[in-house]
């Protein structure tokens, strides 16, 4: 392992981190903008951002709330080092980085805003399946990324339908369905069970927890995305230490 990949990585992961910070701000303010101005030409009314939406705006918002930014700052480069060190320098290892960033990125808006933004998701997706195209970075096969995603998607709807006829609302988010086809393009139809299950299982502990410290009802509603993408990378990393 050379120093200078150590370090080049280190800094790309610094620098994805510094970009992180700045998403979680941006992508939720798009979204409630976009909202607001679909809302405003569907009642023919004049539109006004709800608020500074900017990336440059975003990006001084972010430095402003320097401690949260150097976490994601921090967490970026401990991605880098931990992929670098393990897997070393190469395109496969920078594409298991990118999967990790945007799943972190992903899961600390719906954490804040249970909001998952297509911006991230759709991009997961396609990106999982393009790869499957490449011989160097193929890892499943373009039959079984696509399956994987179908299977991720269609067991959330189907859950989702369910529930609607059951309880009269909708219980899973599509922003869900979404991320959970993008992770069964990444790791395949097989893994979609057993991450849900890890998901589900996570969190009604940590939200069991939750409701006793404050008191709430667990008919609250919550951000099951950050659970998805924790069980998600769970599994890819006993995967890689139990390979088959």
């Amino acid at each position: 392992m050379e120093l200078t990949h150590l370090a080049g990585a280190l800094g790309l992961g610094g620098l994805a981190g510094l970009a992180s910070s700045v998403l979680v701000i941006w992508l939720p303010q798009n979204i409630l903008n976009e909202e607001a101005q679909w809302l405003a030409h569907i009642k023919d009314e004049p539109w006004q951002a709800v608020a500074p939406h900017g990336l440059m705006a975003c990006a001084a918002q972010a430095l402003a709330r320097w401690r949260s930014t150097l976490g994601f700052v921090l967490s970026g480069t401990g991605i880098a080092a931990l992929l670098v060190l393990t897997q070393g320098a190469s395109w496969s290892t920078g594409m298991w980085a990118v999967w990790l960033w945007t799943l972190l990125t992903a899961a600390v808006i719906d954490l804040k805003t249970q909001l998952l933004p297509d911006k991230l998701t759709q991009p997961l997706l396609w990106l999982g399946l393009m790869l499957q195209t490449s011989q160097t970075l193929a890892t499943l096969g373009l039959e079984n990324a696509l399956w994987g995603a179908v299977c991720g998607y269609l067991i959330l709807w189907v859950m989702d339908q369910l529930y609607m006829r059951w309880r009269g609302i909708s219980g899973v988010g599509q922003g869900d369905m979404k991320l959970m086809a993008a992770i069964g393009a990444w790791l395949g139809p097989q893994a979609v069970p057993n991450v849900l299950l890890l998901a589900a299982l996570a969190s009604l502990i940590g939200q069991a927890a939750l409701r006793l410290r404050k008191t709430e009802t667990m008919e609250a509603e919550f951000a099951f995305g950050p659970w998805i993408a924790l069980a998600a990378v769970g599994y890819w990393l006993f995967a890689l230490a139990t390979p088959l």
